[in-house]
């Protein structure tokens, strides 16, 4: 009886203790990290964070609680989307079950899925003068005067989906995939972004089948001199530029293309950032849900890209493959 009464005390003291830890982090979820770690797990800096958490409360039906709190639910998330540790890991940084870990990452990937917050950070350039503006920024860096974004696809990995509908998700890579569209502008941010295929989708047949490809036709109709850039891979259309095949050395055909490859590359770095910021996509890893969800959790990095560059939140550099530290 003695023994079972000290087990007893111990658990009732290890739920005090960890009741305590959740008010500390609950409470002041800013001031238990310093900058330079918060920006390390999380990949975002406070004032971006705070930024987040207030448009979420204010466009979604993200809620916290008297137990959990908003911030706590978006930091839980945050550090899932930047380390792709799972449920696993981020249930033991923050003293949460796995299973509550995993319900407050749904919430909050659902919160940065709904219309208001894509359509506040992913934005085409809906107007003549956003368009101006983004043309005049690429041909004062890369000479090409028309262009308002680069184009291409990328894959990335989700585990094995079900029977009936694997053969849409096997790339030519031999994996499953989504086949992600994005377009970006000159800073590397993204302008639209198309996650409804899967792997087996070429390049062209989303491109074709895109309202972005319809909007892009438009513009056209109304004699609007603008362009997107495209790889080979792509046809070559009067508002989507791709390269000369075969040009010849020194040619006005080469130069152009040189041109274009140097621009275009903003496109790939663009993927290349948004999988190595935020971990759970990278190329190593696979998303391990159904590919409804695993859409979803693209786009809500998609829009935590664009928060961190509208944020200037420095790139990570070197990602640590350690566990992060938590709230604490």
């Amino acid at each position: 009886m003695l023994a079972t009464a000290e087990r007893e005390d111990e658990r009732r003291q290890q739920g005090r203790f960890q009741a305590n830890i959740r008010d500390i982090v609950f409470e002041n979820p800013l001031q238990n990290i310093s900058d330079a770690n918060f920006i390390k797990d999380y990949r975002l800096h406070k004032e971006a964070f705070t930024d987040l958490c207030d448009v979420l409360s204010q466009e979604t039906d993200l809620k916290g609680s008297q137990r959990v709190s908003l911030q706590a639910k978006v930091l839980c998330a945050l550090l899932f989307f930047a380390h792709g540790s799972y449920q696993r890991v981020t249930g033991k940084a923050h003293h949460f079950s796995q299973e509550a870990a995993s319900v407050y990452i749904e919430e909050v990937t659902k919160a940065l899925n709904h219309p208001n917050v894509l359509n506040k950070y992913i934005k085409f350039p809906c107007t003549r003068e956003d368009r101006n503006a983004i043309k005049q920024s690429f041909y004062s860096i890369y000479g090409i005067p028309g262009v308002i974004g680069c184009l291409d696809c990328s894959h990335f990995k989700i585990f094995t989906p079900d029977k009936g509908e694997e053969h849409l998700y096997f790339c030519r890579k031999h994996y499953h995939s989504i086949n992600v569209q994005m377009i970006c502008d000159h800073e590397c941010r993204i302008l639209a972004v198309n996650a409804k295929y899967g792997g087996a989708a070429h390049d062209s047949f989303i491109w074709e089948n895109s309202n972005i490809n319809d909007h892009m036709q438009l513009l056209h109709t109304r004699n609007e001199i603008v362009w997107l850039l495209g790889d080979s891979g792509y046809p070559q259309r009067p508002w989507l530029m791709t390269p000369y095949v075969d040009a010849n050395p020194d040619s006005a055909e080469e130069i152009y293309n040189a041109a274009h490859t140097t621009a275009r590359v903003l496109i790939e770095n663009t993927f290349g950032r948004l999988k190595n910021r935020w971990r759970c996509l990278h190329q190593e890893r696979a998303l391990h849900y159904r590919p409804e969800k695993c859409s979803r959790i693209i786009l809500a990095c998609c829009v935590l890209h664009n928060l961190a560059i509208q944020h200037n939140v420095p790139f990570p550099e070197e990602v640590s493959s350690a566990e992060p530290q938590g709230f604490l």
